[in-house]
């Protein structure tokens, strides 16, 4: 990841985005970087509000691990997936926990982290629940589409 750039990471109230979350801030604090938390809203204008709550509560339970780092935050309004994509396109890299479980030994991923996989045009890392892993967080380079 270039110096200076920008990591942004999908924040939503389950505890696997909040690792993302502290996941990001720490690379951020590694290498430079700033970091766009972002809640994405599908339901009406009026919910943003508790999203925005949401947000800020999560960056707020960092506390001093985000000490140097710029965080900005968002609440725009549609799919998860496709804002999270689309708000990435020149960042280093795009951020996600991982909701996904295991079913009968394979791993399922949430169909926004999915989304993301797919559809990024920058590095996306997904990030475990705490504990959940003992490998950690995993990255995966989006290649561009040959045409």
């Amino acid at each position: 990841m270039k110096p200076q750039s920008r990591i942004v990471v999908g924040v939503d109230p389950s505890p696997a985005a909040k690792s993302a979350l502290a996941w990001a801030v720490q690379e951020a604090k590694r290498t430079n970087a700033s970091v766009l938390a972002m809640s994405v809203s599908q339901l009406s204008p009026a919910s943003a509000g508790a999203h925005r709550n949401e947000l800020t509560a999560a960056v707020d339970a960092l506390g001093t691990a985000v000490d140097g780092v710029r965080i900005d935050q968002e609440v725009p309004q549609g799919q998860p997936g496709q804002v999270l994509v689309e708000r990435s396109a020149d960042a280093g890299l795009l951020v996600v926990g991982d909701h996904g479980h295991h079913r009968a030994g394979v791993h399922v991923m949430s169909s926004v982290t999915a989304y993301c996989l797919r559809n990024s045009r920058c590095p996306v890392v997904v990030v475990p629940l705490e504990g959940a892993h003992r490998g950690g967080p995993f990255m995966l380079r989006a290649e561009t589409p040959v045409r």
